[in-house]
């Protein structure tokens, strides 16, 4: 999983500086506030980790819990399992989920606003570690 969260730290880190525009504008948003609908998803055949990087910046949404929970990083989650937020428009998005006890597969999926930007699913192979991840984008 550190190998995932170097690469997350990537995206966020270009997320970061291609965020940094006017979010006077509120774009093809369907919400009233000027953030977007997101809901991120993972299923699979067993217990997952889910790491989704800044998801609680405020960067992305309009409150932070603290300078240290900027990324949510849950280790043995029931699968399927599902998060909705509401995110700033323009915004990166990745989700990488991992499988705690490998058996057949696990799949990730991001949805903006009701529709489905990236998905993965990933079988296991003997040997092989159990991961997926997906990437998305806010409109602006």
């Amino acid at each position: 999983m550190r190998t995932h969260k170097a690469a997350a730290g990537l995206v966020m880190m270009v997320a970061l500086l291609t965020g940094c525009s006017d979010d006077g504008d509120t774009g093809s948003s369907s919400e009233s506030d000027g953030l977007v609908a997101v809901e991120f998803k993972v299923t699979g055949d067993s217990p997952a980790s889910v790491y989704i990087p800044g998801i609680n910046s405020n960067l992305y949404t309009d409150t932070k819990k603290s300078a240290s929970d900027t990324d949510l990083d849950l280790d043995k989650v029931k699968t399927p399992w599902s998060k909705k937020v509401k995110v700033k428009p323009g915004r990166s998005l990745s989700l990488q989920a991992g499988s705690v006890d490998p058996k057949t597969e696990i799949s990730c999926q991001i949805f903006v606003d009701g529709k489905l930007v990236d998905e993965e699913t990933k079988k296991n192979k003997p040997g092989s570690t159990l991961t997926a991840g997906c990437n998305g984008t806010t409109p602006n």
